[in-house]
C-alpha cells in the first residue's frame, strides 16, 4: 500500500501547512434565536418608619436573637468538647448550659409574644 492509500480523506496535503492546524471558525450564532425578555416594572419596598414598631419590640428582638446565639453555640460545642479533646465534665456542663438558655430563651419569646402581638 502507498501512503496515499493511509491517508484520511480530510487530511492536508502538506502536513506542515499552518492552515489546517487551526480549526475553521464557528459563525457567531443570531443573538435573536432566544425569546423576546419582557419588560418588568420593579416597585420600590415601603421605607418602614421606626414608629411602625411597637416601643421596646426591637430591643426585646436583639435580646432573642442573641441568646439563641448563644444557646445554639452552647449546644453545638459541649458536645465537641466531649468527644474531640476528652472533656466529659466540661463538654456535659457547656451543653445542659445551652439547653438551659434555650430553655430561658423559649420562656422570654413567649413573654414578649403575649406583650407585643394582639389576638383578635
Amino acid at each position: 500500500m502507498s501512503d496515499d492509500d493511509q491517508r484520511w480523506p480530510h487530511e492536508p496535503d502538506d502536513p506542515g501547512s499552518s492552515e489546517h492546524l487551526e480549526p475553521d471558525p464557528e459563525p457567531d450564532p443570531d443573538p435573536d434565536l432566544g425569546p423576546d425578555v419582557p419588560a418588568v416594572d420593579i416597585p420600590e419596598p415601603p421605607d418602614p418608619d421606626a414608629a411602625d414598631v411597637p416601643e421596646g419590640l426591637a430591643g426585646s428582638f436583639w435580646k432573642l436573637v442573641a441568646i439563641f446565639n448563644l444557646a445554639l453555640f452552647a449546644v453545638a460545642l459541649g458536645p465537641m468538647l466531649a468527644v474531640f479533646r476528652g472533656e466529659w465534665v466540661n463538654g456535659g456542663a457547656v451543653f445542659f448550659m445551652g439547653v438551659a438558655v434555650f430553655f430561658y430563651g423559649y420562656v422570654r419569646y413567649q413573654r414578649a409574644k403575649a406583650a407585643f402581638v394582639d389576638d383578635d
